[in-house]
Parts: C-alpha cells; sequence; structure tokens
C-alpha cells in the first residue's frame, strides 16, 4: 500500500575542534522518526494536536481548502491520468518506480507543515505493522483512536480523531473497482472516519508478517521494466513493496486509472495495509470501504504512519542493497531518475526527483530503528 540513513556523525573521530562565530549558519535538527509504541504521552500529543490544528489552517497552496485537506487533495490527484497517453500522465505517486520517492517527498511536506502550525519539530511516528505492539500503539485511544463501530456503520468513535470531532472533506466519490466488488458500489460518503480492520466482505485480511517483510528486503533489484503494477515482484523491490500481485499493468479511462485485476490474491505489503485498516464492508445490502481503502486515504490519519513504515523500509532495503534507482532513462513520466516528481515542482529546493531525495539525511530524518 519506500528510507531514510542514520546519521553517521557518532561514529566518526573528532580529532580538531574549530570554533564558529555567531553568524555561522546552524545545522538543522534532525527529526528521528520513532515507533508509535515507543512514544511519549508528549510526542503522541504534540503530533495529534498539530495535525487537529492543520484542519483549522488554511492551506497555503490553495484558498479553498484547509492545509491538511490540501494533502488529501494532492493524493487524490495523484490518481489522475490523459486518456490516450500510453504513458498515463499523472502524479507518478503509485504504479511507478517513484512510488518511493514520491512519498518521501510528501512525508517530508507534511512534516513541514506539521512543524509551521505547532512551532515543533514534529517528527511522524511510524506503524511497525508486523509488531501486534505497535498496531495497539497505533490505535490507542490517545493516539488515532479505535476501529470503526459497527453499530454507527463503522464510524470511528473513539480517539481525537473521532465521528464529529474529525470532519472528512476530500472523497473519492468514483471508488475503486475491482473483480471482488460485482456490485455496483455506494462510496458511503459521509463525513467521518469508517475503519473496518482485517473486513474483506465475506473473509478476512491480515497484515503483513515478519517472514514477508524479510522476503521483500531480500529482493535484489530495485524495480524492473515494464515499470508499473505488473512487473514481476522477484525482479521488483518497488512492486514487492508496494504490493501489486497478479494485475494486468494499467490502463487510463475516462481520466482515471482502473487496474485490471485477475481473481487471485490482490494485494500483499503496502496495498494490504490500507485494505487491512479500512476494510471492504457489506452493510445494508450495499458494499462500503473505509477511507483507507480509497484513493483519498490521507483523510485517516493512519495513512502518515503506515508510510513513514514504507518509507523506513526503503531505507532499510538500501542499506543492504545500496543507493540505487530504476529507470535512469526510458520509463513512465515522472519516474525516471531526474525526472521532477509532480506535484511537487513548486519546490524551489530541488528535492522533487528520485535522484534528489534517495538519501533521505536530506531531509534530516532519521528512523530509531531500521527492520
Amino acid at each position: 500500500m519506500r528510507k531514510f540513513y542514520r546519521l553517521l556523525t557518532a561514529s566518526l573521530l573528532v580529532v580538531t575542534f574549530v570554533a564558529c562565530s555567531t553568524t555561522d549558519p546552524v545545522a538543522p535538527s534532525v527529526r528521528v522518526r520513532k515507533n508509535a509504541k515507543n512514544l511519549t504521552a508528549e510526542e503522541k500529543a504534540d503530533f495529534v494536536n498539530a495535525v487537529l490544528k492543520l484542519k483549522e489552517t488554511p492551506s497555503p497552496y490553495d484558498p479553498k481548502l484547509n492545509y491538511y485537506d490540501q494533502f488529501v487533495y494532492w493524493h487524490l490527484q495523484a490518481f489522475y491520468c490523459v486518456p490516450g497517453d500510453n504513458q498515463h500522465e499523472m502524479y507518478p505517486a503509485h504504479q511507478r518506480p517513484s512510488f518511493l520517492p514520491w512519498h518521501r517527498v510528501y512525508l517530508d511536506m507534511f512534516e513541514t507543515a506539521l512543524k509551521q502550525v505547532s512551532g515543533k519539530d514534529i517528527a511522524l511516528p511510524y506503524w511497525d505493522w508486523t509488531d501486534p505492539a505497535s498496531t495497539a500503539a497505533v490505535f490507542s485511544d490517545d493516539l488515532l483512536g479505535g476501529d470503526g463501530d459497527p453499530s454507527q456503520e463503522y464510524a470511528v468513535t473513539t480517539g481525537p480523531f473521532r465521528k464529529d470531532a474529525w470532519i472528512v472533506r476530500v472523497t473519492d466519490v468514483r471508488f475503486f473497482k475491482s473483480v471482488f466488488i460485482e456490485e455496483k458500489t455506494d462510496p458511503h460518503d459521509v463525513q467521518h472516519l469508517v475503519r473496518g480492520f482485517g473486513k474483506f466482505k465475506d473473509s478476512t485480511v491480515t497484515l503483513p508478517s515478519v517472514a514477508e517483510l524479510n522476503n521483500t528486503l531480500s529482493i535484489s533489484k530495485y524495480d524492473s521494466a515494464p515499470w508499473n503494477s505488473s512487473v514481476d515482484t522477484a525482479v521488483s523491490f518497488r512492486n514487492s513493496l508496494e504490493g501489486w500481485r497478479h494485475t494486468a499493468g494499467d490502463t487510463c479511462n475516462d481520466g482515471f486509472m482502473d487496474v485490471k485485476w485477475t481473481p487471485t490474491k490482490r494485494s500483499e505489503m503496502h496495498n494490504v495495509v490500507h485494505l487491512w485498516t479500512g476494510g471492504i464492508i457489506k452493510l445494508n445490502g450495499k458494499v462500503i470501504g473505509g477511507n483507507m481503502t480509497t484513493d483519498t486515504s490521507p483523510n485517516d490519519p493512519a495513512f502518515w504512519l503506515h508510510h513513514a513504515n514504507i518509507d523506513r523500509i526503503w531505507s532499510a532495503w538500501m542499506q543492504r542493497h545500496g543507493r540505487v534507482y530504476e529507470p535512469v532513462t526510458g520509463g513512465p513520466k515522472g519516474s525516471n531518475l531526474n525526472d521532477v516528481m509532480m506535484p511537487w515542482g513548486m519546490r524551489t529546493d530541488g528535492k522533487n526527483t528520485p535522484n534528489a531525495v534517495l538519501d533521505g539525511s536530506v531531509f534530516n530524518v532519521e528512523y530509531d530503528v531500521l527492520p
């Protein structure tokens, strides 16, 4: 459903001390992303309060949106494409080699926003979904709240993002399609969070295991042609981590990406975490999907903790296999090594291409522990 290397300064032997003047630039502080289960009460409160503050702050990019919903809208736009374009003119956020660097920039943009509204250098916590204790911490009442309440159509009713406290305004009215959803779906277009942990219509899904994570980390090749969701995961760490299985690539239809599924296990790793959190639920004769199963998945703040873990896994992979990226050229638009990834062209610091962000320390971020 992609990273940052730990700084090496602690291992360097300092042999000379050089006095600095008061005019010397101050190095930016390093944000340490911690496992959610290891957060202090203050760290939890700082993160929650900053996220809530984003909902109350106008977006500096679009006056029609608040600052939090700006991030939701960017993610929704990431699924747009142009019919007839065989390279699917779209934000290169998914089903592409740029899945990992695109989201790395996205996480930095979000952490920057948290700092702007809070005045604190808040680091995103991560959700290690292979660890039940981390999952329990993420969905505790003092962090993200719990599962949806079946008696209230699976609305989230606990924690700071509960119904009536957290308003969902940007929705994906088309919902995603697959062979598993035969009915015409009702997008359940409500203004509160919906979660259905592990629910998949008449069956269940489970979170990725340590063994599945280790298998993905063992894949030595970053990515391979045809550079989309159909690439064999044996030769694509990116696709193994993103989670596409048994697809026929992607096509552009009526401005949206319509993935052609085969009737087999469709998703693992990143994808299945989205599915596990939101759920696809039969309810009163219709099928509804939780927020994390739609293109507007950042409506659920669980998105950020999930993707911080994806980025952490990318960092761990590079520690094993090197800071490499493919393709250099010849891939889909926005996905080559030095392509600017839309919509991050607005960044003036140049940190908007895969090449510019392969070293995660460019964002002054590190993880407490790599898997």
